[in-house]
């Protein structure tokens, strides 16, 4: 079954009750016109009953005896003139027999009153009453007519029927109805525009649409692992996601309770967009987004992501670190292919002795040499990411050096080695670059750990970097190398500080660099048994 629209249903719903509350104010307000006529009306016929009973002949013709009772008599013709211009539909005059003098239908003159009501009136009362008689049921005013001792001779009985009433109801009932129709109309188009208000404000979707959206937008927020908060234009925080609320040490509702209000400035201290900005709240490094939500009348509110720098360095260090690798081993495979092909070409040649002595040399000249370096490098990972650079280094015929002051056992912590293998990696690289080109590329490590603490130095004999260049080095995106370059420094400083550790550039333009960086270096424990290490 398709749903009617919102707009549809809000413009029934408003107009149904429009019409319902006019419809029945319309009932009531004509029962009560109804009975606001009626009471004028019996005022009115009652007031005229109390005059005319006061009239010298009325009261003449009810003291001669005997009574005439004749329609053609001055009196009827005289009441009947009154009437008209009065505007009632009867006016009777009856003696103390019930017996009538006048009457609108000659008829009924001689007959008896019809009602069964005017005894109170031949009795000395006067008052209004409701009853029917010839002319229909009729609101009728009842007066007794005395002589001049004071005492009832008869009675006069004025009064309008119902069905004039009905007419005179009709009359004011056509301005009434004019009004409420107009009211109705009115109302309609409240109904209308007040339903296309909403649509507006809705964006043109469904309550349907925006539920499941809701429950999208829920399910979504839940499952984020990034922290994303919303504020309203009056400064009040309007959404938290569990993520937000762990980065910000938390333990903040829907509705933000709880998040200290220097954090709030911290986040939305302005009203424009702001990316990758590097904020510490609460002792938490975070990566922080503002963009601001622009409604009808401008900015109205913002909203605002957070990431952890830490995880986002540890994501970025494993992509990195696997790029090391992977750069590294390919310069390895591919003097190891070289290397290959030698002796197979030997082998097939069948120069056992060439082989032998080329056996030798690779091992007297690159193998040995080469093992010896890293012979004091305990962690397998770190010692084979040495020995791959080493043959990236003699890739790019560049001379690379690695001395080890001391021994480096492993770590404690494996995270320790991929950093170490990011910073080391990043270091090389850009003396690799620096020194491309040069007549003798030279390229030195030097490696040592001492009081618990790794120091690690990088010196080439590049170009070099002038004072201006030397300051701008670990600022991310800053490169003299070209649009998307200039994340290696910076990258490793990151990890440096994230360490706890320092880090030094030095360098003179046209004689290279020397960058040394200090870690504190938590070597692994060793475990004995039984007398085995």
């Amino acid at each position: 079954m398709k749903r009617l629209r919102l707009s549809a249903q809000i413009f029934i719903l408003v107009a149904s009750m429009i019409v319902l509350t006019l419809g029945v104010a319309l009932l009531l307000f004509n029962y009560q016109l109804r009975a606001n006529l009626e009471d004028t009306q019996g005022e009115r016929v009652m007031g005229l009953a109390t005059v005319l009973a006061d009239r010298s002949d009325i009261k003449a013709a009810l003291s001669a005896r005997p009574i005439v009772h004749d329609p053609d008599s001055a009196l009827r013709q005289q009441i009947e003139r009154l009437r008209e211009r009065l505007g009632v539909d009867f006016i009777t005059v009856m003696d103390l027999d019930h017996l009538r003098l006048t009457h609108p239908d000659p008829d009924e003159v001689g007959r008896h009153f019809r009602g069964g009501d005017e005894d109170p009136a031949l009795a000395g009362e006067s008052y209004v009453s409701r009853s029917e008689g010839t002319l229909g049921v009729s609101i009728r005013g009842f007066s007794p007519v005395l002589d001049a001792g004071g005492t009832v001779i008869g009675a006069v009985s004025t009064g309008v029927t119902l069905s004039r009433v009905g007419l005179l109801l009709a009359e004011r009932r056509q301005g009434l109805l004019l009004g409420i129709s107009l009211l109705m109309l009115i109302g309609a188009s409240g109904a209308w525009c007040l339903a296309r208000y909403i649509k507006r404000i809705l964006l043109g979707f469904e309550p349907h649409q925006i539920s499941q959206w809701v429950r999208e937008r829920q399910a979504m927020l839940s499952s984020l692992h990034e922290g994303v908060l919303a504020i309203n234009g009056e400064g009040e925080i309007t959404l938290v996601n569990p993520a937000a609320c762990q980065l910000l040490g938390s333990s903040a509702a829907e509705d933000g309770a709880g998040i200290p209000a220097a954090t709030l400035k911290e986040l939305f201290d302005s009203g424009v967009s702001s990316l990758d900005r590097r904020l510490t709240l609460n002792g938490r490094a975070l990566i922080v987004n503002r963009v601001p939500i622009r409604g009808e009348r401008g900015a109205d509110g913002s909203v605002v992501t957070l990431r952890d720098r830490s995880e986002v360095n540890r994501l970025a260090e494993e992509l990195t670190g696997v790029s090391r690798y992977a750069q590294a081993l390919r310069a390895s495979t591919h003097e190891f292919k070289n290397r290959l092909h030698v002796i197979l070409g030997l082998v097939q040649l069948r120069d056992l002795g060439r082989l032998e002595r080329y056996l030798r040399e690779l091992d007297d000249t690159l193998i040995a040499p080469a093992a010896a370096r890293i012979a004091g490098v305990r962690d397998p990972v770190l010692a084979g990411f040495l020995l791959a650079k080493g043959s990236e280094a003699r890739e790019r015929r560049v001379a690379f050096e690695i001395d080890l002051e001391s021994e480096i056992p492993a770590p404690d912590e494996s995270e320790t080695i991929h950093l170490l293998v990011s910073i080391i990696g990043n270091l090389v690289e850009n003396a690799f670059e620096a020194v491309a080109g040069r007549e003798a590329p030279q390229v030195s490590l030097t490696l040592g750990v001492d009081a618990g603490a790794l120091s690690l130095h990088v010196s080439d004999n590049g170009k070099g970097m002038a004072e201006d260049q030397q300051r701008l080095a670990m600022e991310q995106g800053v490169s003299s190398k070209g649009e998307g370059r200039g994340y290696g420094l910076a990258m490793v400083k990151t990890h440096v500080e994230s360490l706890g550790g320092s880090l030094a550039l030095y360098s003179t333009l046209g004689r290279g660099t020397l960058i040394e960086v200090t870690v504190p270096y938590a070597m692994a424990v060793t475990r004995v048994t039984d007398g085995v290490t």
